[in-house]
């Protein structure tokens, strides 16, 4: 039988070469070359997968010296066919129109019955251990994984999606498009909201929605750092820098006028506008509460709230990125990356959701 198989390869015969494999694994199902030719067929018909996953077990049963020579020039010949192919069609992905925007590729949790799905994917895909790949497959939310350009970063996101490995790309020219205004205050929270905000030149408005409008809210907070000194080895005077507080920050999206509007506990003018209190309540913490519980009750948008997770993994990739302007004055010593880092989170939030790739 195995001369009839080998014969029908060479010819390309694929048809009667599949019908002699089903023959000679009614009679000899446990033949290694059986599984080869098998293999072999695969990775002339372009299923590399099944052609690697035949070879490799070729080699893990290693029953046959010969058998095993043969399957790791085949696993050979299949890697390279797949690097081929894969920089083709990275060649073909930079040649595209806008191919060298600035761009941001994320990944997203899959579902429980996908995650092994998806951290092979990534494995494959980007070189890397099954533990580094781990790590880069979110159990919740999604992660930034990669700041290139457009036409490469495309093409990995099309793969993993392909692969199980739910992933989207934002371009930074998008995300600076979106407009966000930063709240003051708020004239009325109903029947139809009203806000006074600053746009990104710090100039004051109205905007007046309804709460229909808003397709999600993101919350987050953001660390507030002071400067100690602290006594090191030897005796010697150390500076350190320790977290203090937390600003508080929610983002009310709506895409139909395609906007954010971004309020935070220490920017909102509390002795402004709509009464957050019924007792005269002075303490900002008590009615910054009844604000974001209100907001709550108004609206029953999706809420994302995986900003801490999400910010840890970001601050790396800032440096990596055209500047952008997280339009939030919060009073720090010097800048901080957390704020773009927030930026970043609601605005793929929002790019996820209505313009991503």
């Amino acid at each position: 039988m195995e001369p009839q198989v080998k014969a029908a390869i060479a010819q390309r015969n694929y048809k009667q070469a599949s019908k002699l494999l089903k023959q000679w694994q009614a009679t000899d199902a446990h033949n290694p070359w059986l599984r080869f030719y098998a293999a072999q067929m695969q990775e002339q018909t372009n299923r590399l997968d099944a052609a690697e996953k035949n070879y490799t077990k070729l080699l893990q049963q290693g029953t046959h010296r010969k058998v095993i020579a043969q399957a790791r020039a085949g696993i050979e010949r299949v890697r390279q066919q797949r690097k081929s192919l894969k920089d083709a069609a990275l060649e073909k992905a930079r040649s595209v129109s806008g191919a060298d925007e600035s761009t941001i590729l994320a990944i997203a949790a899959p579902p429980p019955v996908d995650r092994d799905s998806a951290i092979a994917a990534v494995v494959k895909l980007f070189s890397v251990d099954a533990y580094t790949a781990r790590m880069k497959v979110p159990n919740s939310g999604f992660r930034i994984h990669r700041v290139g350009n457009w036409g490469e970063l495309s093409y990995f996101q099309q793969q993993l999606s392909t692969a199980k490995a739910p992933a989207f790309c934002s371009k930074v020219s998008d995300i600076k498009a979106l407009q966000t205004f930063q709240i003051s205050h708020f004239e009325a929270l109903s029947p139809e909201p009203t806000v006074i905000c600053k746009n990104a030149d710090r100039q004051l408005g109205r905007i007046s929605f309804d709460w229909s409008e808003v397709s999600q809210r993101v919350h987050g907070q953001l660390p507030i750092f002071e400067q100690v000194v602290d006594v090191g080895h030897w005796g010697k005077t150390v500076h350190k820098e320790r977290v203090q507080d937390y600003a508080q920050v929610v983002d009310l999206h709506l895409p139909g006028r395609e906007i954010v509007l971004r309020v935070c506990d220490r920017l909102y003018q509390y002795q402004k506008g709509v009464m957050l209190s019924s007792n005269n309540e002075t303490n900002s913490r008590i009615k910054w509460n009844q604000l974001i519980a209100s907001l709550s009750e108004s609206t029953k948008a999706a809420c994302h709230e995986d900003f801490k997770r999400f910010g840890k993994s970001t601050l790396e990739f800032i440096n990596l990125l055209p500047v952008i302007h997280p339009n939030l004055d919060i009073d720090r010593r010097e800048p901080s990356d957390w704020d773009i880092a927030f930026h970043l989170y609601s605005s793929l939030c929002y790019m996820s959701e209505h313009k991503s790739h």
